[in-house]
């Protein structure tokens, strides 16, 4: 038997992986520019970011930035971080944001 189906069905499986993920979604996101909390954003995929449990994104509605949120291992998170920039090519407002939504800007 394969190991997926030693962890239960397909539904099962998609059920936990959806739990998982609800688990791990902040409340709120922060947006590092304006500092505006909005609760409208989604799940990105992260299926081949190794070392990313979730991530979530969306745009700000008060300045139009857009404001990503990634939770996992520290070295994968910065890692995740630094492709983002280089592939919007500009530098980002980095920062870190509790569940509950309490942001901590990076100073440098």
């Amino acid at each position: 038997m394969g190991q997926a189906k030693q962890r239960g069905t397909k539904d099962e499986r998609i059920a936990l992986a959806k739990a998982k993920m609800d688990a791990l979604r902040p409340e709120k996101l922060v947006c590092g520019a304006c500092k505006t909390a909005f609760s409208d954003f989604d799940a990105m995929d992260t299926r081949n970011m190794k070392g990313i449990h979730a991530a979530f994104g969306g745009t700000c509605p008060s300045c139009g930035e857009t404001v990503l949120a990634f939770s996992g291992d520290k070295d994968a998170v910065a890692d995740a971080m630094i492709a983002w920039q280089d592939a919007m090519g500009s530098e980002g407002k980095l920062g870190m944001q509790s569940r509950s939504g309490q942001h901590i800007p990076f100073e440098d």
